[in-house]
């Protein structure tokens, strides 16, 4: 039994996972749905078999969903019998009054039948179906975000028209647009990929553990985190921290999500803002290390910076040169861990959202991922109100090693581009 979006889910035909590389194409044939029954109809071919990379769940939903009595009328045999007994609980909740003392299990009934409903809409003949990653973010390719943005035609990236995007909320923003209401473009890569930057600890003996920073292992082969671990079973084992980074240039792919934002701000007349997360990284080795000294942590800290600060030049230098080539976006911001009254900015007038009861049941428990709150959805939620947020994000391109995305493949295959060579894209 698989852990779903806080519920237990053990139905194959509706969710796939566990593989490492996934396509549109593949996807359908693993889900039993045929593309002629689905809104990829006439998407094109490198489309439909584009490789990508995805860490859990997709589903296929019905992208015209029918009503549900007429989706209850499609179930047959132990579905049929499964819905009955789950229609017949929740009237027995309501018809004794106990509907406030069960509103969990009423909470999970409802979803099963939701589920139940949406296997019915899959084999609906002739329903139009969508993948659907995490329950939230539609597949589309580029034509399909056209008719949701028209202005998504006067962008154009490395693959534009191959690769498939995750959207959410789009219609929103292209009616802000065509109000001509103020809009900003966020986003970017993460600060530095797996394989880039290695955690060092001396231990008393002279001996050293080598950790990769992004990815807390201490080589591929290991599946699971284990440094912050270590530093609290054998923090007086540690006598230094230090850090050795193999970053020297940008990869094709950061250099491509940073075109993206001054593509699609240029397209829309929206601001821009570009967040380098070096903050959130530091906040995760703070954590790591707090069971170790304060003269260790403050020696660790400085050198983190040390590391830090040449990878922020390039992302500087990166933006001020995107900044000339498209002068029309005239609102620009780039936030790092170097601009402290910036971030204190941003943290204060975040802090009233943060503290929100509803907001404190969906971020994380894992202390150190508190102040980052990367997720859109969570965003998206604590936000609600004041704030649209839509999404437009489109799987990386995988490496030349054939099955890892360039953050995450080895140094070898991470596709590096030089400064002189940004305009050539």
């Amino acid at each position: 039994m698989e852990e779903i979006e806080g519920r237990e889910h053990n139905e194959e035909y509706f969710y796939v996972h566990g593989k490492d590389i996934y396509s549109t194409q593949s996807l359908l044939a693993e889900l039993g749905v045929k593309q002629e029954q689905t809104i990829y109809k006439n998407s094109s071919n490198d489309f439909v078999r584009w490789p990508f990379s995805a860490a859990h769940f997709f589903e296929a939903v019905s992208d015209s969903p029918l009503d549900a009595s007429a989706l209850e009328g499609l179930l047959q045999d132990k579905d049929k019998e499964a819905l009955e007994k789950i229609n017949a609980e929740i009237k027995g909740y309501k018809d004794s009054g106990d509907t406030v003392a069960n509103q969990d299990r009423i909470k999970d009934l409802r979803l099963q039948k939701k589920d139940l409903l949406a296997k019915a809409a899959v084999k609906a003949d002739g329903a139009k179906i969508s993948l659907v990653y995490k329950t939230f973010v539609q597949i589309n390719d580029s034509k399909m975000v056209e008719e949701k943005l028209p202005q998504f035609k006067d962008a154009s990236w490395p693959y534009k028209d191959q690769m498939p995007y995750f959207t959410a909320g789009l219609e929103e923003f292209a009616a802000a647009v065509a109000r001509g209401e103020p809009t900003a473009i966020t986003g970017g890569p993460c600060f530095f990929g797996e394989h880039e930057v290695d955690l060092i600890f001396t231990l008393r003996d002279g001996s050293q553990k080598i950790y990769d920073f992004t990815t807390r292992r201490r080589n591929v082969s290991d599946k699971v985190s284990l440094e912050a671990e270590y530093t609290k079973e054998n923090a007086s084992e540690v006598i230094d921290v230090s850090f050795v980074s193999h970053k020297t240039l940008l990869t094709t792919e950061e250099y491509d999500s940073v075109l993206y934002l001054f593509e699609l701000a240029n397209a829309t007349k929206s601001a821009l803002t570009l967040p380098i997360v070096d903050a959130s990284y530091a906040k995760y080795l703070d954590a790591m290390l707090e069971p170790l000294s304060i003269e260790l942590r403050v020696r660790a800290r400085k050198r983190f910076r040390e590391v830090a600060s040449p990878i922020i030049q390039m992302y500087r230098e990166l933006f001020e040169d995107l900044k000339k080539k498209y002068p029309d976006v005239k609102e620009t911001l780039i936030m790092t861990g170097e601009d402290r009254n910036l971030l204190e900015t941003y943290y204060g007038k975040r802090a009233p959202f943060i503290e929100k009861p509803s907001t404190k049941r969906i971020i994380s428990g894992i202390k150190e991922k508190i102040d980052s709150v990367d997720s859109f959805w969570k965003c998206r939620k604590m936000h609600k109100g004041e704030l649209n947020l839509s999404a437009l994000l489109y799987p990386i391109k995988i490496s030349s090693d054939g099955w890892r995305s360039i953050f995450s493949t080895e140094l070898k295959y991470k596709e590096y581009i030089e400064r002189k060579d940004y305009g050539k894209r």
